[in-house]
């Protein structure tokens, strides 16, 4: 148990090192998160865009085989 003790926290510089990459691991996942959340509301508008498009190709067949039926 000593040499456990001993090996974890006799080398100052390594428990230096450790909490920095801890560290810097924290900040890049609150920028991950960051960006995840600035990307959501901008995702938005292009789906009201593609269900947009959708309809207007969806009343255009329509017509064409509305138009087809009544013209024979």
């Amino acid at each position: 148990m000593a040499n456990k003790m001993k090996n974890k926290y006799g080398n100052p510089q390594k428990n230096i090192e450790a909490l920095k990459e801890a560290e810097a691991a924290k900040l890049a996942r609150q920028v991950d998160r960051a960006l995840v959340e600035q990307k959501t509301p901008t995702d938005r508008k292009p789906m009201v865009m593609r269900i947009l498009v959708l309809a207007v190709a969806a009343v255009m067949i329509l017509g064409v085989v509305i138009g087809a039926v009544y013209n024979f």
